[in-house]
């Protein structure tokens, strides 16, 4: 298994993990709101990973990759979703 296939996998694994502890926490509004913005923070990381394994899949070429990856960080700033707040390493 390479690297990007291991990332995936691993965010998969965490926003199983997210939606997991917020059928535990339910009602306190804090930890809620903590979870969720990580399951949004890893919802939007799963997009680049997709976007990047379908230019190394070779589903993509070079330049339409660029093209869409530009796109996607554009609409995810001007939705305030980058820089992601819980996955900044």
């Amino acid at each position: 298994m390479n690297a990007d296939d291991q990332l995936v996998r691993d965010v998969w694994s965490d926003q199983d993990d997210v939606l997991a502890s917020l059928a535990l926490v339910r009602g306190d509004r804090a930890l809620e709101g903590r979870l969720f913005g990580q399951l949004v923070d890893l919802l939007v990381e799963g997009m680049f990973l997709d976007l990047r394994q379908s230019f190394h899949n070779g589903h993509l070429g070079r330049d339409a990759y660029v093209a869409e990856l530009g796109q996607l960080v554009e609409m995810c700033r001007t939705a305030g979703l980058l820089p992601l707040r819980g996955r900044i390493r």
